[in-house]
Parts: C-alpha cells; structure tokens; sequence
C-alpha cells in the first residue's frame, strides 16, 4: 500500500478535560455499582439512560484524529460505558439477578462473532492498523448493548418498561425539534444530532416499534396503555416529517404498511381487527394537518435536489469497489476516508467530498473486502430470519406484536443502507443492536411468561377447589 502520511493527521494528546472524565468515572462507579446491586430501580434507570446517552452522547475520545474524515477518529468512552459496564455488573452480582441464567449463545451467534473477527482481521491489514483498532472497538461496544439487551427483558413486565422508554425517547426527540425549529432557529431540524437524516432514521426505528404496538397489543383503541403509544407516534412521526427527509419518510410509510400487512395477515382476535382498522382511520385523519404543513416542503426538496449529488455518489462507490478488488479484506475498517484522500483512490473524488461512501454496503466491500460484505449480509440476515421464524411460529401476544416492530428495524436498515453509511454511527450501531437483542430474546420470554401464567392458573384453580370443599363441609 503506497501513499504518504499527511501532515494534518496526528493523535491529539491526553487532555486536562479527559483527565478530569476519567476520575469522574471512578467517583461515578465508586457510587453506582454498590446502588445498582441493592436497588433496581437504579438498574432501570441504567437502561433508559442508555437509550438516551445515544441520542445526546457525553463522551471522550482518546488518541483522538480529529482531522480525520473516518466515521470515528479515536477510542470514544462515555456515559452510554458508564452505564453499560454498570448494568453487566449487576446482572452478574445483584442477588435478584441469581435466579435468572445469563445466556451466551444466541441463534445468530457464529455470524456475530465471524462478523467480529473480520473487524478485528483489518487491523492488521489495513493501510492505518489505528483507525481499524478504534472501529472495531465500536463495533464491540455494539455487540456490547446486545448481549444486555438479549439478557435485560425476562418478564411481559420488563418489555413494557422497554416500551415506556422508547415512548419517552420519541418525546425528548420531539421536544429536541421543536426547539431546534423555535428557539435555535434551525431548520431542517436536526434536535441533538449532526444531520436531520440520522435523527429521521434514528426515529425510525422507535416509530416502527411503538406502531406495532399500538396495532395489536390492546383491543381498545384509546386504553390507558394506548394513549401512551398514540402519543409517542405522533411526537415520533413529526420529527420524521420536520426533517425533511425524502427517503426517511418513504421508509416511515414503507414500515407502517408492512406492520399492516403483517399483522391482518397472521391469526388475531376479531376485536382486535376492527380496533386496527379504527387505528388506521384516526392516524391518517391526525397525519392530515402535519403533511399539509410539511409535504409543500419536503416536495421542494425532491424538486431542487443537487443532480451532482448522485454523480458524488457513484464516484464514492467507484473508490470503495476498486479498494475492494485490490485487497481480500478490503482497505481495512475505518479506513475508506484514508484511501480517497491520500491515496491514488483520490482520483475519483474532487478535495471537497471526500468523507465516507455513502452506500453501506460498498463501505463494507472497500473497507472489508468480499469476506467482511458477505458476513454482513449473512449477520443482518440472519436476525431477519430468526425473528420471522418467531413471528410465524407465535400466537396473538405481546412478543409477537413487539417482533414485528423489530422486524421492520431490521428490513428499513437494509434498505436505507443503499444511501446512507449512518448505521456506523453510535447513534445507529448501537440501537439497531439493542432491539436485535430484544428481538431474540422473545421466544425465552414469551416461554416464561407462559410458564408464570399456567401456574398462576393452577393457584387459582387450587384455591377456587379450596373452597368448594369448604362450602361442601359447611
């Protein structure tokens, strides 16, 4: 690999201000990990403090190149670890949690770890060894937030929780817009993230969830659960729509008619279905004023889009595909950015766009070769088919609905990956991760729940027997 080392890259040093984080991250645990054994609710909180610290993450980089155009410069550790390290330590020495198993081995465990170990292989091929080091240690923290979510939710009662979090982040992003629109005086909006399409597909996935459960998981339209769930579409939806993302808002639609599609085509309760189609008529009469304020927009923008924008993205495309056709195992994770700035990939890119491809899966295929895209594509695939396996094979529940929102998670993340890189994005990797874990762990849940209400249905026949035999005596 030939190329010459820029002036402009160097690792920034050890900063007074990381210092200062990192004894603040031994006061933290010094205070944290004792509560979290005793109290769980400190637990709880933990886990809606890491669907939050995704959104507006606090955070250090160590041996940070901040001149570096990768989609991370250096070593990120922040609350997000703070309160992840904190929920591993407690589901390893709580007392509550030395009834329940921890489990390792999953159904799409030997993609996961292949996936991995290609990551882990670049470093040592690639043409930076450092870049590819801090992109795998995302990816690790990534596979970090699964395995907590895999192991988290052992209750019907754990899963609403999961639901109440999500409801509230949509909410705080929403609050983040309006803000952003009223206050800041930014528009598009784009609440705490870097580009209003990442908040939009970030949304997404919480809109896609919440939907389906507002679908199929009570028989009344308006319950006291429901309204929770009304409110949370709709505070998610807008955000979609105030972003102005063309394609975010065809992948909200595209979702919400597979979530329809999906759940009138599987077995479910009359009352159920005539409470769907309620649904649907009063979110299509709620959605009128929101498009009529913000389609005129977002068809402008489909009007005067740059035609330069899609020549920049075949030009990336082409670097990525040559990078993956000179090396096995490609360029080496994290290191496209490098090639077409100081290497002869430069060719394809004028000076002022040369940052990341944007197509997901020919970043894979320049930074990872044919091995690492294929792994990919086996990996994501593989939580595809083990959550339709469960969806096929359950009755009417709280899993099942659960499941297809995650299943609609996983297929808008396969489709927006033909634009957009973002999945490589803490504020992406990290999400798409936890609701995967969610989503495999539903067929053990939905196994102990089942188990709880059979006995709970002894004990009442038991006792409603008790009684019979009393009155008899009598």
């Amino acid at each position: 690999m030939e190329f010459e080392w820029p002036a402009i890259l160097y690792p920034e040093p050890i900063s007074l201000k990381q210092i200062i984080f990192i004894f603040m991250t031994i006061g933290y645990f010094a205070v944290a990990l004792p509560l979290v054994v005793q109290h769980k609710w400190v637990e709880k909180a933990c886990i809606f403090g890491m669907m939050v610290m995704v959104i507006s993450p606090i955070d250090i980089t160590l041996f940070s190149y901040t001149n570096y155009k990768g989609w991370i410069r250096g070593i990120e550790f922040g609350v997000i670890d703070w309160l992840q390290l904190t929920v591993l330590y407690s589901m390893m020495h709580a007392p509550r949690w030395q009834k329940h198993k921890l489990y390792f081995k999953h159904d799409n465990m030997i993609p996961m770890a292949l996936y991995l170990g290609i990551c882990a292989l670049t470093i040592f091929t690639s043409a930076v060894p450092q870049f590819a080091f801090f992109g795998t240690m995302q990816t690790i923290r990534g596979f970090i937030t699964f395995w907590i979510a895999y192991n988290y939710i052992r209750s019907e009662e754990d899963l609403r929780f999961i639901m109440f979090c999500v409801v509230a982040v949509s909410i705080y992003n929403f609050y983040q817009v309006l803000m952003d629109r009223y206050v800041r005086g930014i528009f598009p909006p784009r609440g705490a993230f870097t580009h209003q399409n990442s908040l939009a597909t970030f949304q997404n996935y919480y809109n896609y969830v919440i939907f389906a459960m507002l679908m199929g998981d009570n028989e009344k339209v308006f319950d006291k659960t429901n309204k929770l769930y009304w409110f949370g579409l709709g505070a998610g939806a807008f955000c979609v729509l105030a972003s102005l993302s063309r394609g975010a808002l065809a992948w909200m639609i595209l979702g919400f008619l597979g979530t329809v599609l999906i759940s009138f085509f599987l077995k479910h309760r009359k009352k159920k279905k005539k409470k769907k189609l309620k649904a649907l008529g009063l979110m299509f009469l709620m959605a009128l004023p929101a498009m009529a304020v913000f389609i005129p927009a977002i068809i402008h923008r489909f009007e005067t889009a740059p035609k330069n924008s899609e020549e920049a993205r075949t030009n990336m495309n082409h670097a990525a595909g040559e990078m993956g056709d000179d090396f096995l195992f490609g360029l080496g994770l994290n290191n496209y950015s490098f090639g077409v700035n100081n290497m002869k990939y430069s060719r394809w890119l004028p000076p002022f766009d040369r940052g990341v491809v944007h197509s997901l899966y020919y970043l894979h295929y320049g930074e990872m070769g044919m091995p690492g895209l294929v792994i990919f594509l086996i990996m994501t695939g593989g939580f595809h088919f083990v959550i339709i396996r469960f969806i096929l094979k359950r009755k009417d529940s709280i899993e099942r609905n659960f499941a297809i929102g995650c299943l609609m998670i996983m297929i808008s993340t396969m489709l927006v990956g033909k634009l957009e890189w973002n999945w490589r994005q803490v504020q992406m990797m990290f999400p798409y991760f936890m609701f995967a874990g969610f989503a495999l762990s539903l067929a053990r849940v939905e196994k102990d729940r089942e188990k709880h209400d059979k006995k709970e249905k002894m004990r009442i026949a038991y006792m409603f027997m008790m009684m019979s035999k009393r009155f008899r005596k009598k």
